[in-house]
């Protein structure tokens, strides 16, 4: 293919139909999961064609947005991986360009690519949706779209059969491993090829300028990723770390690996490459090149789990249309799980209590926290974490989603052919029958959670896996308790750190508290979402384990050099490690004793007096379907059908020009509107007048940034003024608060691998 060397051109794969190249375009080579200049096929390839064919070339990274459970965590260590690829491509005299994928900033990137290139070579990742992605670009382009394995020592098409057990793997690839285990990778001597001087289809990131911690929190603020999975404070990614960290631990670790690899308390006792290994951040024919040159024991220990189990997932995958699911289990399994289907599981856990590591077993919690916090789990227990999920889940389905859920939204080496395999071998996969059976498991393999929890050191597990990547003086304090507060008070709580909660009301909720009188209880504010009764239900869920002051008016909030100075209209004081405000925008401007900007104090919004009326008897439906140009709506007090309290919320324009009328006049002037109806149901009626002056803000205000103080609130996200900017706004919040403290410590730097670039 192209007269590529032999080590590279049985990696190959054609992607589309199209064998010639044409025209003087770029050869491109888009890198999706091989995230490394040493030892990468897709960038030897590149070199060698474009200096073959006098062609410019072009390395492109594209950080999108789209792949499963894009969030912080892995698009930052995307970022990191730029910067050691921008750095390594600038050594080898190759240009890189970056793309990541953010508001305003969303063109079909390789789509155009496709149509002035004379060549695309992207690397081989046989996963959804990657492959599609693929697929989709090869229909469309003007040129030819080759695959390239660059994960593997038996490269995918070579092989690229699926067996049923890893022993018969291991010798139905043996002759093929055996030829290219010792290997050595050949060196490319080329001048650099020369650069393309077209127009990029985008705008090309800055690299450089992911070195600064603030412009990069701008840039992954500016992606619609999820923000509540926080980066792994302590792991850095990219080549340079790669490389240190194998240097590290194959000259001081490898010698005692097959001894400690099973003790998941012993956090150096394995190689902890897999996120590097998953990003493709190190070349794995390097690996077991070295590993294979020391051949001792546990060298062949560490090369077992390289060569046969990972790759045996690899190839297996590689072989599927649709790798997940359960279809993929044998016969025996499918069956097994068929007959234990009715079998009683006593406790069914939520996707929140799952992904919270809140279920019967301590052992099982910690693991989850291992995976949520830092986001990798010891292997040995990785096997025992996912047997547990059929006991707490309906179905054999619904388990093996969970599980595959789970690893890919926290694991840093999540949503990778490893990660399938071993998820579907809690269920089965690769795997036979174990006899008697057992209920929930039948014949498949079971690892009790109460075992495993015996043979191990759960105090030092527990110390391990609970650690902080900040240490704390003082505890974080959130200023009200509304959703906005609730949600960065939950994920700053699910975190481990320490969180205050102070709110004016009597009760949580803000806006969206639920006011439950003996008379009637109705929702102030907001109607309860969803299916729930009360408004108030998850913001109390969310505050759950997090400790709530309310009638605590704070007046004050003046920054110091390491703490922040809260105080409330008592003159009580609290010293804060960090604060996160969530008050409407007005507010907020009387709070600091140095000014923040002049806008806020006149910031707009709209503003609801709402009439409270509460009634002896049901509402009758005349009443709750009547409308006029002065009411905004009419609804139950609470979403039940047998609710007595009538909620009357007046429309913005009415309210403005009623605004600074007593309650007793806002009474009058409210029954005056609905006097219309005519319905009995007003003659016994109470009614009591509520007046949101700061109901829903117009725009989002301007910024203003302050060390160890962030914003939340429905302003400071799109859709402006809704439950869904103040969730938003809370999961950015919460990531920015932890994100500066981080970068404001002095941390040790990480030894890196200088003689690379």
């Amino acid at each position: 293919m192209f007269n590529l060397p032999e080590h590279l051109s049985e990696r190959c794969r054609m992607a589309n139909s199209i064998q010639e190249l044409d025209g003087q375009g770029p050869i491109v080579v888009w890198l999706k999961s091989s995230l490394r200049t040493h030892e990468n096929p897709a960038i030897d390839a590149g070199r060698i064609i474009a200096n073959k064919f006098n062609r410019p070339l072009l390395i492109y990274q594209g950080i999108d947005e789209r792949y499963p459970h894009a969030s912080a965590r892995h698009h930052n260590v995307l970022l990191d991986a730029a910067l050691d690829m921008h750095q390594g491509c600038k050594h080898l005299g190759i240009d890189y360009v970056l793309h990541v994928a953010r508001d305003g900033h969303r063109p079909p990137v390789m789509k155009m690519f496709g149509s002035i290139a004379s060549l695309i070579i992207t690397d081989l990742f046989p996963l959804p949706p990657w492959k599609n992605w693929v697929r989709k670009i090869a229909d469309d382009a003007q040129c030819p779209v080759v695959e390239i394995d660059c994960h593997c020592v038996v490269p995918l098409p070579v092989f690229g059969k699926s067996m049923d057990r890893p022993f018969r793997y291991r010798d139905a690839t043996k002759k093929l491993r055996k030829r290219r285990v010792g290997a050595p990778w050949p060196s490319l001597q080329f001048e650099s090829p020369r650069s393309w001087d077209g127009t990029l289809p985008f705008e090309a990131i800055n690299v450089e300028s992911l070195r600064n911690s603030s412009e990069r929190l701008k840039l992954l603020q500016s992606c619609n990723i999820d923000m509540s999975v926080h980066p792994v404070w302590n792991q850095r990614g990219g080549e340079r770390a790669a490389l240190a960290r194998w240097d590290e631990f194959s000259i001081k670790r490898l010698s005692g690996y097959a001894r400690r690899r099973n003790n998941a308390a012993d956090s150096e006792g394995v190689s902890r490459l897999s996120m590097a290994i998953h990003y493709g951040m190190i070349s794995v024919m390097k690996i077991v090149r070295e590993a294979f040159e020391v051949g001792t024991k546990a060298a062949e220990k560490f090369l077992d789990e390289l060569l046969i189990f990972r790759e045996h997932a690899w190839h297996h995958v590689y072989s599927k249309e649709e790798p997940y699911g359960a279809h993929n289990l044998p016969t025996w399994a499918l069956e097994s799980w068929q007959d234990t289907e009715d079998d009683v599981r006593t406790t069914l856990l939520s996707q929140e209590e799952f992904e919270h590591g809140d279920s019967p077993s301590v052992l099982w919690n910690l693991c989850q926290t291992s995976l949520f916090r830092h986001g990798e789990l010891h292997n040995n227990l990785r096997m025992t974490w996912g047997k547990a999920t059929p006991y707490w889940t309906p179905s054999l389905e619904a388990s093996i989603e969970m599980g595959q859920h789970l690893n890919d939204k926290f694991a840093l080496d999540g949503r990778d052919p490893s990660s399938i395999a071993g998820i579907q071998w809690c269920h089965g996969l690769f795997d036979r029958a174990f006899l008697p059976p057992l209920p929930v498991m039948g014949v498949v393999r079971k690892r009790e959670l109460e075992t495993h929890q015996s043979r191990l050191d759960m105090e030092a597990y527990e110390q391990h896996v609970t650690r902080l990547p900040y240490r704390q003086q003082r505890p974080f304090i959130i200023v009200g308790a509304g959703f906005a507060g609730a949600r960065t008070a939950q994920i700053l709580t699910n975190y481990g750190f320490d969180v205050l909660v102070l709110d004016k009301g009597t009760i949580p909720g803000g806006r969206s508290s639920t006011k439950r009188r003996e008379a009637g209880a109705y929702n102030h504010g907001t109607d309860a979402l969803d299916d729930e009764v009360f408004a108030d239900a998850r913001v109390n869920t969310m505050l759950e384990g997090t400790d709530v002051r309310c009638e605590t008016r704070i007046t004050s909030v003046e920054p110091k050099e390491d703490f922040v100075l809260l105080e409330d209209e008592h003159g009580f004081t609290w010293e804060a490690e960090a604060v996160i405000l969530t008050c409407p925008i007005p507010q907020l401007f009387s709070l600091f004793t140095e000014h923040a900007p002049p806008e806020w104090e006149q910031h707009p919004y709209a503003s609801n007096w709402t009439l409270i009326c509460t009634g002896s008897e049901p509402i009758p439906n005349e009443v709750l379907n009547y409308s006029n140009d002065s009411i905004e709506v009419m609804r139950r007090g609470i979403n039940d059908a047998n609710s007595n309290v009538l909620i009357i919320q007046m429309a913005n324009a009415w309210s403005k020009k009623h605004l600074e009328r007593t309650r007793d006049e806002i009474i009058d002037l409210i029954l005056q509107e609905v006097q219309p109806i005519a319905s009995a149901w007003f003659k016994d009626a109470h009614f009591h007048a509520h007046r949101w002056r700061f109901s829903r803000p117009v725009n989002r205000p301007t910024s203003f940034d302050k060390n160890r103080i962030t914003f939340a609130g429905d302003a400071w996200a799109e859709p402006i003024g809704t439950i869904e900017a103040a969730l938003k706004s809370a999961e950015v919040a919460a990531l920015e608060l932890v994100w500066k403290l981080h970068y404001a410590q002095q941390t040790k730097p990480i030894t890196m691998q200088t003689t690379l670039f």
